[in-house]
């Protein structure tokens, strides 16, 4: 996740100072609080196993962060000299920037959430094609990894090679598909490993049927999800809608106003 932890000049002078402190804090042993959501949104954005080692670099910058804070308010308020400046700038800095960058985490998890869901139907539409074409599972699986999605990033395509190559070399599909959908962490990959689980041994016509209902009822959740997106898009525009209306009265009113003084 090259965009998840900060390179810059910055974060890489403040790296010692807040590997210790986040030591000294003992964030990190918690097992309640803000480690262990974060440990889980690390964990659903790498897909593999549990990146430790990434969620330490992650508090890292938390703790790098607040430093920047507190620092920047500081400033502030010797620019200022105000006490409330004083007062509420180093404190308020300090938290605001690790509560942006948190969000920016969640941003990050959902994003992914929603490709993967994106994706999702597209796969099964390729799997269901191939299965009754002939192809057993397993091969029909391994062929929709190579042939992949168009896109390099794809999250749901770059857990899916994972999956063919754990095929390749003789996992269990059971415990390949059950690995595969722990690290999607997506719902609707948990209701497609368990389809594909009741279902693959069977074959034929039964199991056809049974991808051909899960592609319908991933397809009505793709189609919520651009409804929602939709729906979002339309009240970001709202505000600079607003924007746009008062320039525009301001623009058409201004002449009158001027007239009427002048008279």
């Amino acid at each position: 996740m090259s965009n998840l932890i900060r390179k810059s000049l910055v974060f890489r002078l403040l790296r010692p100072l807040s590997a210790k402190l986040l030591q000294a804090s003992g964030w990190m042993d918690s097992s309640s609080g803000l480690f262990p959501k974060v440990h889980l949104h690390m964990t659903a954005l790498t897909g593999r196993g549990s990146p430790l080692e990434l969620t330490r670099k992650f508090g890292e910058q938390l703790v790098s962060l607040l430093l920047l804070g507190l620092l920047a308010g500081i400033s502030l308020s010797l620019v200022s000299l105000d006490a409330v400046t004083c007062m509420t700038a180093g404190p308020g800095l300090a938290l605001l920037l690790p509560f942006l960058e948190l969000k920016r985490l969640e941003g990050l998890v959902k994003a992914r959430k929603r490709r993967m869901l994106t994706e999702l139907p597209e796969l099964l539409s390729k799997l269901t094609l191939l299965v009754n074409a002939g192809e057993t599972v397993q091969q029909a699986l391994i062929r929709c990894a190579r042939q992949g999605s168009g896109e390099a990033d794809s999250p749901l395509y770059v857990e899916l090679r994972v999956l063919s190559a754990e095929l390749v070399n003789n996992v269990s599909f059971s415990k390949a598909m059950e690995d595969f959908s722990k690290r999607c962490a997506l719902p609707e990959v948990a209701l497609f490993t368990t389809t594909m689980l009741l279902n693959y041994r069977r074959g034929g016509e039964d199991f056809v049927h049974s991808l051909r209902e899960l592609s319908r009822t991933v397809w009505e959740r793709r189609k919520s999800l651009a409804k929602t997106l939709g729906e979002e898009a339309s009240a970001k525009l709202v505000f600079p809608m607003v924007l746009i209306f008062f320039g525009v009265m301001l623009v058409v009113a201004a002449p009158a106003f001027l007239i009427m003084n002048g008279s």
